[in-house]
């Protein structure tokens, strides 16, 4: 990779902005180098290819189930008892919900976070349960000036700090707990893993990574500021690494194997994405007492790569058969239960997000934003409120205020802030 194959990506990226497309979190700066990312990591077991490969039958990253991702007991999960017995669910019983098309919109008001002159189009990433902290990453707002740079911003209350990620030539951040410490990966542009850190105090570190073990992804952070993480690489299956709160040596190996992390809840419950064998995607719940629940997915059950688990939902879309339609579908994991809410196409762009009441936020194509409710009350959002379009990946706070990126007329994206009733 050349750094004339860099700057074109950036120019790729900026004009691309000027153009009226449908909702995306693909960045598409990063289009010219994800081939060579792509060769390079095919070649060993990471983590984001189990990931990805649970993502391609239907599931998703999620919090764990029965938690809020709250001071969460990760005591519990070390030395945890041998193996007890499996307990395997049918598969989801199935409702249907006809949508209901309202002449009235939504009732939201917004709100917009400004963005640092220096940073260029951010991407949201993660939001701590409160909703005080917002945390993205941005590349520099004009790199012939100050050259390429990446940073991570912070939104504490609305007002955005910027903290350059040095040797960085990608970054993400994949969650921020109601302390504002954050965590996430940057890889420096060559061919080797990405690089886990830690933001706490105004400063950015690396986090040490476990013994025999190159791929690191860091996926949750709690109160306490003790960091989840899963590690894979030199062939071995993924496992699950814990960093207490210093993060000053290297992460005790949690649990081995491991399936596609999907986060813990505070008694200590690991939850976690498998495919058994022979057998389609299922989710996979471990208790403290050694016991498992499996809970296998619907057929045509089908997760964005974004999605959350809020509460006891998980929002995703049921595809038909032999056909393009896709209908929004909310599964209730703990009880078990599938609701399609027929009426409603979102063309299988996936674009369906849930807050832990149970509301769905849906993209439809061509046409705008809508809020569903779960008796299928469906009500547009004002388009006033999203600019010239909500790209990126939907957030939600358990008030269920919602954070999304807008796009003004001139390409520019401004992180929003909806509360709808």
């Amino acid at each position: 990779m050349t750094w004339d194959e860099d700057r074109a990506g950036a120019i790729v990226r900026r004009e691309l902005t000027r153009v009226e497309v449908p909702p995306s979190r693909i960045d598409p700066g990063a289009v010219l180098i994800a081939v060579r990312r792509a060769e390079r990591r095919r070649r060993r077991l990471t983590v984001g290819l189990a990931a990805a490969t649970v993502l391609a039958i239907g599931l998703g990253s999620a919090v764990a189930l029965g938690g809020d991702g709250r001071d969460r007991g990760m005591d519990d999960i070390v030395g945890r008892p041998s193996p007890g017995p499996t307990e395997t669910r049918a598969v989801p019983t199935v409702d249907q919900v006809r949508v209901r098309v309202s002449a009235s919109p939504a009732e939201c008001t917004s709100e917009q976070y400004d963005t640092p002159d220096e940073a260029y189009f951010p991407s949201l990433g993660a939001v701590d349960p409160s909703g005080r902290f917002l945390a993205g990453t941005s590349s520099a707002e004009d790199w012939r000036k100050t050259g390429f740079r990446t940073y991570l911003v912070i939104w504490d209350r609305g007002k955005a700090s910027l903290v350059e990620l040095s040797r960085a030539f990608q970054a993400t951040v994949t969650a921020i707990n109601s302390a504002g410490v954050a965590v996430g990966n940057r890889w420096d542009g060559v061919s080797r893993p990405d690089v886990p850190w830690v933001y706490r105090d105004g400063q950015v570190r690396n986090l040490p990574l476990p013994e025999g073990y190159r791929d690191v992804r860091p996926v949750s952070v709690d109160a306490a500021g003790e960091i989840l993480g899963v590690a894979g690489g030199n062939g071995e299956k993924a496992v699950l690494v814990r960093w207490d709160a210093a993060a000053q040596t290297p992460p005790r190996v949690v649990t081995d194997p491991f399936g596609a992390f999907l986060g813990w809840a505070p008694d200590g419950t690991v939850t976690e994405s498998v495919i058994p064998a022979g057998e389609t995607a299922a989710v996979r719940i471990s208790r403290p007492d050694g016991g498992t629940l499996v809970q296998p997915a619907a057929p045509g059950w089908h997760l964005r790569r974004d999605a959350a688990l809020q509460g006891d939902w998980l929002a995703g879309t049921v595809r038909g058969v032999g056909t393009e339609k896709s209908s929004p579908a909310q599964w209730n994991v703990r009880a078990g239960r599938l609701t399609v809410f027929a009426g409603l196409d979102t063309h299988r762009l996936d674009n369906v997000s849930t807050d832990r009441n149970g509301r769905l936020l849906v993209w439809m194509p061509r046409q705008d934003w809508f809020l569903v409710e779960p008796d299928g009350t469906a009500r547009r959002i004002p388009r006033s409120l999203t600019g010239e379009g909500l790209t990126r990946g939907i957030l939600f706070d358990d008030a269920g205020r919602i954070y999304g990126g807008a796009v003004d007329e001139n390409g520019r994206q401004w992180p929003v802030v909806w509360q709808c009733r």
